[in-house]
């Protein structure tokens, strides 16, 4: 039998990717001209190394996530669990609409990922069992300072936060630079920052320039994913639009081809089954003659969608995947064991590690493939981490787009557990923001419930 992962005194995830650790990515000679030297009042601004951040995350009666003094529609808190909020926090998401139910569910993958971010596929198979009964932790804690706790979701749902946020304030006029912006203002929104964040936190930290995040992902054959991860809320833009928003979402801080296909694939497949209620067996079809008509088409991903539509249902590979060739998990994720995993810390031994990487064209890929033969949210978030790897991104995009499409079956067989909404990282600021959204979406005819 399978062990199953029991709830033991909150940890926490860490710093960087998950519990296993990122190394910071060489900026350029000219950089490091351009870069001042640290200074005692930027040392004292610097939020990552307090004392507090250092000690084991408790887990407290109130609020720790977001500024204190603001409301918790404001920014995102934790709540005490309370019976009266455990009921608040589901009645806020049984009745939000496909909107709420997709970031909600974007948010829910997310955190669910995150404990096991970078985790080989074949540990996460043994050791989280479906269906949960506690968010999934890594058994290794290699950094030592475990900076925040179970139910907080990271750069993936704050970035799709942020998105909807720019695109209700600027609307078609958006760009990459505002885009940058609404990111930076959602980051900073958090009392403690958030984990998961690739190169882009080294330039909000003054360590790099724009400029070089850009030139890192540009001259990666295998550029990140943060492309697709944020890219949901663009699936309600018309298709001359969102072709633009696309582009600039990967080239503000991802600027390749790869990055922008995963970008429109993603976004694409999401209007599908959210605005045009196709059936979820179509998906890929569907998203690979969006890119065909796009000029942000891709060679290269079209030819690996084209691969991914030839795959049988993903269920007859066995339970958590056990059957599964190692040549299909090798077109899923990438070469295996990753190569692009092996300085990190998890893995047994340590560096051997198989599942995805930060792969934009991969993980938009494999989030088409579960959808498209899911058989609800429980098995679409099972398999969304059992590939390993990079798990959170791939959770979230799967919860995100059922639960914007056919929605989240909160408590029933197949569905969403109870504990996963009530003890999730802002609950009230999520369903706030997706209402929001949701509003200026109706007001330019873009949305109708």
């Amino acid at each position: 039998p399978r062990a199953h992962v029991t709830c033991p005194p909150q940890r926490g995830v860490l710093a960087g990717f998950g519990g296993c650790g990122m190394k910071r990515p060489a900026a350029s000679e000219d950089s490091a001209k351009k870069r001042p030297a640290a200074s005692k009042d930027s040392a004292k601004k610097r939020p990552a190394a307090s004392e507090d951040s250092a000690q084991p995350a408790k887990r407290p009666a109130a609020a720790e996530s977001g500024p204190a003094e603001l409301p918790l529609e404001d920014a995102p808190h934790f709540v005490e669990l309370t019976p009266e909020a455990k009921a608040r926090r589901l009645e806020l998401v049984a009745e939000g609409g496909p909107i709420v139910q997709l970031l909600i569910g974007d948010a829910i993958g997310d955190a669910f990922g995150l404990g096991i971010e970078m985790q080989d596929a074949f540990w996460i198979r043994k050791h989280v069992a479906f269906p949960p009964r506690c968010w999934p932790d890594s058994a290794e804690a290699p950094n030592g300072a475990p900076v925040t706790r179970r139910g907080m979701y990271s750069d993936d749902c704050e970035m799709t936060v942020g998105l909807m946020r720019a695109l209700a304030a600027e609307g078609a006029a958006l760009d990459s630079a505002g885009m940058l912006r609404a990111w930076r203002d959602e980051w900073e929104l958090a009392g403690r920052r958030r984990v998961g964040h690739g190169t882009i936190r080294f330039h909000w930290a003054g360590e790099m320039s724009i400029e070089d995040v850009r030139r890192i992902q540009a001259g990666r054959e295998v550029p990140g994913n943060a492309p697709p991860m944020r890219s949901l809320p663009l699936l309600f833009i018309g298709d001359a639009d969102r072709d633009r928003l696309c582009a600039a979402n990967a080239d503000s801080t991802h600027p390749h081809p790869q990055t922008r296909a995963a970008s429109l694939v993603t976004a694409a497949a999401a209007r599908w089954l959210v605005v045009s209620k196709g059936e979820r067996s179509q998906v890929i079809a569907e998203s690979l003659v969006a890119l065909r008509k796009s000029p942000l088409g891709d060679g290269k991903t079209e030819e690996h969608l084209g691969a991914l539509e030839a795959l049988p249902d993903w269920h007859t590979y066995g339970k958590r995947f056990a059957d599964m060739p190692k040549d299909v998990h090798a077109l899923l994720c990438g070469p295996q064991p990753n190569p692009n995993l092996s300085g990190l810390k998890c893995g047994s031994p340590p560096g051997v590690i198989h599942g995805l990487g930060s792969d934009a064209m991969r993980t938009a890929g494999i989030v088409l493939y579960i959808v498209k033969w899911s058989q609800g949210p429980l098995d679409a978030l099972a398999a969304a981490v059992d590939v390993g790897g990079d798990v959170d991104s791939t959770a979230a995009l799967v919860l995100g787009m059922i639960g914007g499409s056919t929605g989240l079956a909160l408590g029933e067989e197949g569905g969403v557990p109870p504990f996963l909404v009530w003890e999730l990282e802002g609950v009230e600021y999520l369903v706030a923001r997706a209402r929001a959204f949701e509003a200026w979406l109706m007001e330019q005819g873009l949305w109708q419930r």
